[in-house]
């Protein structure tokens, strides 16, 4: 229990260290490309400087606000709804493992084609409006999430069910009590997976279908071979991308306080 409890204090002390590194580490790279070019004489429009790139981000900034809004809601839209589609295709394939192995085969087929290749069939499917982008991010963020959630629940202590079987409980009683509150800690960590991946798929959808998000404003900057926009477009989908992660390790502290190796991570 001391152990347990100097080992909580500490976790602060360890985030903290842990960003700050990660900062330093940002803060010479950045340093770097930016003493690179300068020294190597670079032109612009193959690599321009990082200060080059913030100044044209604040010259843009009236004009990103709403590419911005676009594809971070098709991004939470479709993280939301491919989290759900894998844990509740999780929860079902433990509980009848037969629909696992009916949905096994098309879930790895799923996987194997590429985001790209699926675009143009939501568009003429879906039209070109929200719908298929975020369809297309729910495919593209489901499967990290299912992983997860079936290894928590197969993974579960026998000796928890078997406990509950004991009082009487049958096998929907141990699937409510016992192994759906074990895979929410696996949930969260696909999820956290996925949140990587949520806002990249965004942007390829809005490559093939689009009329705004960051993915547009890209291709309109390429088109334009305005290479410092690309790069802040790079930028906004780094930063879009680690908001959303450190949103769901929020939420896998509140979610599951009792896991205090998580708090650490």
């Amino acid at each position: 229990m001391i152990g347990a409890t100097h080992r909580t204090q500490r976790v602060p002390g360890s985030r903290l260290r842990a960003a700050l590194i990660g900062t330093a580490t940002v803060a010479v790279l950045v340093a770097a490309w930016e003493a690179a070019v300068r020294i190597g004489n670079l032109p612009p429009f193959v690599l321009p400087r990082p200060s080059q790139v913030v100044a044209t981000a604040v010259e843009q900034a009236p004009l990103l606000g709403p590419h911005v809004a676009t594809t971070a809601t098709e991004a939470v839209l479709g993280l939301a709804m491919g989290t759900m589609l894998g844990w509740l295709l999780a929860v079902l394939t433990s509980a009848f493992p037969t629909s696992g192995q009916i949905s096994h085969p098309v879930v790895l087929l799923s996987q194997t084609i590429p985001t790209v290749v699926l675009a143009p069939l939501m568009i003429l499917w879906a039209g070109y409006g929200l719908t298929p982008k975020v369809t297309l991010v729910a495919l593209t963020v489901f499967f990290p999430v299912l992983v997860a959630a079936t290894a928590a629940i197969r993974d579960v202590d026998a000796e928890y069910s078997d406990t509950v079987a004991g009082l009487g409980g049958g096998k929907a009683h141990q699937m409510w009590l016992v192994r759906l509150p074990a895979s929410v800690p696996g949930a969260l960590a696909g999820l956290r997976i996925a949140a990587t991946y949520a806002v990249g798929a965004a942007v390829v959808s809005e490559y093939l279908a689009g009329e705004s998000g960051i993915g547009v404003f890209i291709q309109r900057s390429r088109k334009a071979y305005a290479v410092d926009q690309i790069f802040v477009g790079i930028a906004l989908i780094a930063i879009l991308s680690a908001l959303m992660v450190a949103a769901i390790v929020a939420l896998r502290r509140v979610a599951t306080p009792w896991q205090t190796n998580l708090v650490s991570t």
